[in-house]
């Protein structure tokens, strides 16, 4: 093992271990992309059924390094006379020898402000945890037992119930959520030999669009705010969008470096691409984190008698 894979494989351990504890969520460049995955009061924006793709490679370089998928739906329904949304969305996390799968449905009450609309969301789904000790590297000298007690040797997995609750503030230029993902913070034991909880999470998601003087243009600030027992991370986006057709930002995250976005949206199709460049530690072995997302918006009909036009306030 060269020295370099030592250092990644030290830096991953650590980082399995620290997530176990404190952060069970995946990290995501393109939050706004998943705002509900965050958020249930984000499921039913606008008068559009959203179907969304996401993929990551993260820690290029780095062996068993965390790879996510995540898939949603969301759409907005009429019942009882009134507008309500409704979603499911489905992800997997897997880093080093753990896979972690989650799936939800979401409801959103909506109430309509004025010009804003309050939302009230709530998400109930099953949380899956596995662990391959199949995989495991167990070392032959004098001072390790291959039948050691403590030392799991077959593959676990356990699923709990899982919820969440969130609220949103959409106004026609900008948007505000706060949420609480976990809020059980589920036991789960894998084994005989190890027990755990999936920690509460919480979260603070804004953004909004600035229109300049030529129409052409929109600067569109965001920030994703996690907080988790005593670890709490905080990206700061600016994306400039041309046209509403084509679109490019960066981004700063707390203690981790920079990511780089570029994206493009024709007829219903929206797809992006970011690099995320580290600064921290990880940089000596990794060459950087890959995410790409495609996402397509139909319109739908909520009220066939009356037909209006409505300004979505997704911003993608």
């Amino acid at each position: 093992m060269t020295v370099q894979r030592f250092i990644a494989a030290i830096f991953l351990t650590v980082c399995v271990l620290q997530g176990a504890r404190a952060q069970w969520d995946a990290q995501v460049s393109n939050y706004w992309v998943v705002k509900q995955t965050y958020n249930p009061a984000f499921a039913g924006q606008g008068n559009l059924l959203n179907l969304s793709i996401l993929g990551r490679q993260q820690w290029v370089g780095v062996e068993n390094a965390p790879k996510t998928f995540w898939a949603s739906a969301e759409m907005p329904i009429r019942f009882m006379n009134r507008i309500h949304g409704v979603g499911v969305n489905m992800s997997n996390d897997q880093i080093g020898l753990f896979s972690n799968t989650y799936i939800n449905g979401q409801y959103a009450y909506k109430r309509k402000m004025g010009k804003n609309t309050l939302n009230l969301g709530l998400q109930v789904g099953m949380a899956s945890v596995g662990f391959d000790a199949t995989r495991l590297y167990n070392p032959q000298s004098a001072a390790h037992s291959a039948s050691d007690p403590a030392m799991p040797t077959a593959s676990e997995k356990a699923s709990v119930l899982d919820a969440g609750l969130g609220a949103t503030w959409l106004a026609p230029n900008y948007y505000v959520g706060l949420s609480s993902a976990h809020v059980l913070a589920p036991k789960y034991n894998l084994g005989e030999n190890f027990s755990s909880h999936i920690p509460r999470t919480y979260y603070l998601i804004a953004g909004g669009n600035i229109n300049l003087s030529n129409p052409l243009y929109q600067i569109q600030p965001s920030t994703l705010v996690k907080y988790s027992g005593n670890v709490w991370q905080m990206d700061l986006t600016t994306r400039f969008v041309y046209n509403k057709l084509f679109n490019a930002g960066i981004s700063w995250r707390k203690d981790d470096g920079f990511v780089f976005l570029l994206g493009a949206s024709i007829k219903g199709f929206n797809v992006g691409y970011s690099y995320d460049w580290s600064t921290s530690a990880i940089s000596v072995v990794s060459g950087g984190s890959h995410e790409l997302y495609v996402t397509y918006s139909m319109p739908i009909d909520l009220d066939k008698n009356k037909r209006r036009s409505s300004k979505s306030v997704r911003i993608l």
